[in-house]
């Protein structure tokens, strides 16, 4: 498959974004009347470019005042390559560093440095821009990238620039498309005689013509009419692409910006989302246990509550675990990338990933059982992580698929863990069903006799005892498939015998109790002494 990729143009404002783009791809992005106005770009536009190799990807200009802050953000969630502008008359601005610093949070995987307008000033004023761009992007991830000086009067800058960035795309690592598809609405349009259309960068799977897709978080399914990229007609799209989707009979007032359309029942939107949060040096009040902010998320902005996992803050530039809880549920999955601002600035103070969702809000009377989970998530400590949940989850089977899912961490190597485990005779493995650990499955079974023997004595004319019974009785919850299985492994060890649908104990046909045997005694013989004659417990 074709390789596709989304390239953010960053930077302060009226650094030259937007006439650096037109150059380099004949389109003007600032569509809107008010941009043309007022001369600056409100909106994240978005423009095809045509690259030296014959590959096309997207490029996305974000606005850089700080008014259109979430502009900005929702237009850098999806890049791949950042390309961060710097006007030689101005140097490094507040803009500067924040849009250097959501790519950073949005893990940008390369990119490379312009210093435009370089026309307007000598060189020695380029040199010293020069050093203290370099100066703020060490230890970044631009760091010893390559930086090129443009002028919008030079056209041959423009083709050496174009080389540039396809030889950065080079570079990066191929995409998979693997995942269900999934991709965060950042435009919405009514086109006459088509309907509703809405548009952004696939973040994963592939898309086809006349599939069924779910907006998120309303439920909403619909099928796709048709798929677009940069005007031109497609019968898929795949991973990292920039597509256009024509949604069959969704009246546009159910779709906005921040939705997420996906895979019908892959993705379930969450509310509460145990993260890693990063908190930047500039952030001179950090964060606070319980504070309320904005949380970008994808294109979806929600306001939030952060309740801190150890301490009441975190300060500027500390790294701690917390639990976001989201005044709306948002489908966010396990390493997604998040920005955070304060409610009534439009400045960024802090950023992270999810490490999980989450249905329970946190307590700090189970940290102890929570707390190791994160900090191995935190770390990407696949084997600690493996190794808690197998000691937690005492009552069900676990694949390795399973915590892959969960985490979005490598399948290989929750695989090699349980392949590990089991023959060290740690964990039980369970064909086509999964793992666990053996000390748990050796008390399940024994619990399970147990109660079966308990029914049989409580009951001693019973015939059989169901495996919903035996969930019923059970201390704590297992599932029933996993029951189901032990009771077969107990059949095979002869300690249960299968009986009209249920299990029976091999030595469950013991002699009753004096009373109830006195008791079948008289009635049996009542009975055959009374012939046809009804009778009832009040005879006696």
């Amino acid at each position: 498959m074709d390789r596709h990729f989304t390239i953010g143009f960053a930077g302060h404002v009226d650094h030259g974004k937007t006439t650096l783009v037109r150059c380099l791809t004949g389109v003007d992005t600032d569509r809107k009347p008010e941009e043309k106005r007022r001369g600056m770009s409100i909106e994240a536009g978005v423009a095809p470019m045509d690259l030296p190799s014959g590959r096309r990807a997207a490029i996305i200009d974000v606005p850089g005042h700080t008014d259109f802050l979430k502009n900005t953000i929702r237009g850098l969630n999806s890049v791949d390559l950042g390309v961060l502008v710097v006007a030689a008359d101005d140097g490094v601005m507040p803009q500067t560093r924040e849009h250097l610093e959501i790519l950073k949070f949005f893990k940008a995987s390369s990119g490379l440095v312009v210093l435009s307008k370089t026309d307007l000033v000598d060189q020695d004023t380029v040199e010293l821009a020069e050093l203290e761009v370099r100066e703020l992007l060490s230890g970044t991830f631009l760091d010893n990238r390559p930086l090129f000086k443009f002028t919008a009067k030079n056209p041959d800058l423009s083709t050496e620039l174009a080389e540039g960035i396809d030889a950065a795309l080079t570079e990066l690592p191929a995409k998979t498309s693997e995942l269900p598809f999934r991709l965060w609405v950042d435009q919405v349009r009514n086109l006459s005689g088509h309907g509703t259309v809405v548009s952004g960068t696939i973040s994963s799977g592939v898309i086809r013509c006349d599939d069924e897709v779910q907006l998120l978080p309303t439920g909403t399914r619909a099928r796709v009419r048709a798929l677009k990229s940069h005007g031109v007609a497609l019968t898929q799209a795949i991973s990292g692409q920039r597509i256009g989707i024509n949604l069959h009979r969704v009246p546009i007032e159910e779709v906005v910006r921040g939705m997420t359309l996906a895979t019908p029942g892959m993705f379930h939107p969450a509310s509460i989302l145990n993260v890693d949060i990063q908190v930047l040096p500039k952030a001179a009040k950090g964060i606070a246990n319980r504070q309320k902010a904005k949380v970008y998320l994808g294109t979806s902005i929600a306001n939030a509550m952060i309740v801190l996992l150890e301490g009441d803050r975190i300060k500027p530039g500390e790294t701690a675990l917390a639990q976001i809880r989201l005044l709306k549920p948002i489908a966010a999955l396990p390493q997604d990338a998040f920005v955070i601002s304060p409610l009534n600035q439009n400045t960024v103070i802090a950023g992270g990933r999810v490490l999980e969702t989450s249905q329970e809000k946190y307590r700090a009377s189970k940290s102890g059982a929570i707390l190791p989970l994160l900090k191995a998530l935190q770390s990407a400590d696949v084997n600690a992580y493996a190794e808690r949940v197998f000691s937690n989850s005492t009552g069900r089977l676990i694949t390795a698929r399973e915590l892959s899912v969960k985490t979005r961490l490598p399948y290989p190597q929750f695989e090699s863990f349980i392949s590990s485990r089991v023959q060290k005779k740690e964990l039980i493995y369970i064909k086509n069903h999964g793992a666990i650990r053996t000390i748990h499955m050796a008390a399940i079974k024994s619990r399970f006799l147990d109660t079966v023997e308990e029914a049989f004595r409580k009951d001693p004319l019973k015939k059989t005892v169901f495996v919903s019974e035996v969930a019923e009785r059970l201390e704590s919850p297992v599932d029933n498939a996993l029951l189901e299985i032990i009771a077969d492994e107990l059949c095979r060890e002869g300690k249960l015998i299968r009986l009209h649908g249920g299990y029976s104990a091999p030595d469950s046909e013991k002699p009753m109790d004096e009373h109830r045997g006195t008791l079948i005694s008289l009635l049996l013989e009542y009975a055959q002494q009374s012939g046809l004659t009804p009778f009832s417990g009040d005879t006696f």
